[in-house]
């Protein structure tokens, strides 16, 4: 008798991982297609441009990507220029109205960051390639969105959620560490709106320790503008 529970048991368990990634696949696939990944595959480069909100002050934003992994990102705070950039290799931080007089190199944990940011592509997109591992959690709390556990080949964890609705992104929440303490960092996007056949979210709200602190907002967003790799360089103050 109780051998035949024992195998019931193992089955039951088997037939439950082999749903789970069925479920995974059907969520993934759904999200590839809806988010235009294949045509979003070919596109070189990306520069949006906006408006962000932190700590009651309001500023223009410009954000420029390129593959395979260049970042750069462009604010004012306080009449100053804010400037963060990333080439693939080593990033670089530019702001004098936070007492970083001339440009400094990130270290490891800023790098960690901007990594996310400098990537086009769905964090889910050839994850196995990349050595990544999956896991579906469930549905949010609201059951409104799918919940996808990504850990990364060297370990960090991020949890994505998906409209179950749309398919898309809805969500991206990283641990960090800010000022030496490990902090959640919870990424809400929405308002999506197709540019060349691929949805792109034109808000984005992040939270810090369940707190908003920041929003930004698109108002231009081009795909494949020539960049010059320079800009993605050590920042050159005038």
């Amino acid at each position: 008798m109780m051998r035949r529970l024992t195998i019931s048991l193992i089955f039951a368990v088997f037939a439950i991982t082999s749903m789970s990634a069925q479920d995974l696949d059907k969520i993934l696939n759904d999200h590839f297609k809806a988010s235009a990944q294949e045509k979003m595959s070919n596109s070189t480069s990306t520069t949006m441009k906006g408006k962000v909100v932190a700590m009651g002050m309001e500023t223009e934003i410009t954000l420029y990507q390129a593959r395979p992994s260049n970042f750069r990102m462009e604010m004012t705070i306080m009449g100053s220029p804010m400037i963060t950039t990333y080439n693939g290799t080593t990033g670089w931080t530019y702001a004098p109205a936070m007492g970083v007089t001339e440009p400094k190199e990130m270290g490891t944990d800023e790098v960690k960051a901007v990594l996310d940011q400098a990537n086009m592509d769905s964090p889910l997109w050839n994850y196995k390639e990349k050595g990544n591992n999956l896991e579906l959690l469930g549905t949010s709390e609201d059951g409104s969105a799918y919940k996808i556990k990504l850990t990364k080949a060297e370990g960090d964890e991020m949890v994505i959620l998906i409209s179950k609705e749309t398919s898309l992104l809805s969500k991206l929440i990283t641990h960090q560490s800010v000022n030496g303490m490990d902090t959640e960092i919870e990424m809400e996007m929405k308002d999506y709106k197709t540019i060349k056949g691929v949805p792109v979210a034109h808000y984005m709200g992040s939270k810090m320790s369940g707190q908003l602190f920041s929003t930004i907002t698109f108002e231009s967003i081009e795909f494949n503008k020539a960049l010059d790799s320079a800009l993605f360089g050590k920042p050159v103050v005038e």
